[in-house]
């Protein structure tokens, strides 16, 4: 092979080497960008704040049971139970509450209102076990003075509350030693006029015409003279003669409760009729000291909520309750009867009740022979 032949040998083999190696260059390039394609999809967009959040909920599930999210689901009810039901929904909408999801309790209906309108009650916890061994239980009462609407939509967001809270596991625990029973529209007739009144269909005002011992000396008097006969605060001409007051009374003759919540509007404090410490001497197991214990937290967790000795008079709960039969009786009174503000009120007392309901058992007390025989009709 002469010079030439060798010089043009050498330049093709060199020219074939760099063609080569750029073509084999060229090939790894992409296959590195198709790796780093791969990479990113395999890798995603960086995690935002909401993947995180999302990431923490699920880790939080190692100590809270989230497999129950417990949404509100229709129950069975009489047909008259689910009529009603109906009607508290338009009185929702009319007041601009949401629903109320009425449908969604097992509700005990055993009484109408002189209108036949059902007065019921729905129970959280478990009543057999309840009656073989007595758990903290804890009775409450809104509605009582139809024209105070806004206590009415607090009591459904107790039942509300209640209801979240049986879904998850701490809420078991919860209601393992205590009962809970809510009769959230103990006047239906006054609460259903087109214009809500204080008195019943009967005009009779059921706060008045419980059965106290002072009642015959004292209702009418009282309501004649310091009163003045005023139609709002009528007692009636014999007590318990109101479907709303048997209603109560026989209520609270089936449970037993160890306390008493009543919600009304709009006198602005929180009232206490029961047990006293002043008659220490005769506090069993310190039921009074639990009892003003519970009084003053339930005001510290509404920001200081005021609270008053209010007086109690003839024929009303705390009288006949609280007064009469020693159960620790609390008087709940909103600032007013606004329907606006029923979010407020409830956010204001929500850790109150919750603490009322499941952190302050009271001492158990039997009732009079006579209280303990009689039975819900």
């Amino acid at each position: 092979m002469n010079l030439v032949s060798k010089i043009s040998l050498f330049l093709s083999l060199t020219l074939t080497l760099i063609s080569c190696s750029g073509v084999e260059m060229l090939e790894i390039s992409n296959e590195k960008k198709e790796e780093l394609k791969v990479a990113r999809k395999k890798v995603g967009p960086p995690k935002s704040k909401k993947t995180d959040k999302s990431k923490d909920i699920l880790d939080d599930s190692k100590f809270t049971d989230h497999s129950h999210k417990n949404e509100f689901v229709k129950v069975e009810n009489t047909k008259a139970v689910s009529d009603y039901c109906n009607k508290i929904d338009e009185k929702f909408r009319k007041y601009g509450w949401g629903k109320s999801h009425c449908d969604s309790y097992k509700w005990i209906h055993v009484r109408n209102s002189h209108l036949g309108q059902p007065i019921m009650w729905t129970v959280f916890g478990d009543e057999v076990e309840h009656r073989i061994e007595p758990k903290n239980m804890t009775l409450i009462f809104c509605g009582v003075h139809g024209d105070e609407i806004t206590p009415i939509k607090f009591c459904f967001d107790i039942l509300h509350h209640l209801y979240h809270e049986v879904a998850t596991v701490e809420g078991q625990k919860k209601l393992k030693n205590n009962l809970v029973a809510v009769a959230p529209i103990v006047s239906p007739d006054s609460f259903f006029k087109r214009r809500p009144t204080r008195t019943n269909a009967r005009g009779i005002d059921p706060n008045r015409n419980f059965p106290t011992k002072d009642w015959d000396k004292k209702a009418l008097k009282l309501w004649k003279t310091r009163y003045r006969a005023a139609k709002r605060r009528y007692p009636g001409v014999r007590a318990n003669s109101e479907q709303e007051t048997i209603f109560q009374v026989n209520i609270i003759a089936r449970y037993n409760p160890d306390k008493i919540i009543t919600v009304h509007a709009p006198l602005t404090i929180l009232d206490y009729d029961g047990p006293v410490v002043s008659n220490h001497v005769h506090d069993e197991d310190g039921l009074a000291l639990k009892a003003e214990e519970l009084l003053n937290v339930m005001s510290e967790k509404a920001n200081g909520y005021r609270v008053k000795n209010y007086p109690f008079f003839p024929g009303s709960l705390g009288n006949y309750a609280g007064n009469e039969r020693k159960i620790p009786t609390y008087t709940l009174e909103l600032p007013s009867s606004d329907n606006r503000n029923h979010k407020k009120y409830w956010k204001m007392f929500r850790e109150s009740i919750d603490f009322a309901l499941f952190h302050a058992p009271m001492t158990r007390r039997e009732f009079a022979a006579n209280r303990n025989k009689e039975k819900l009709d």
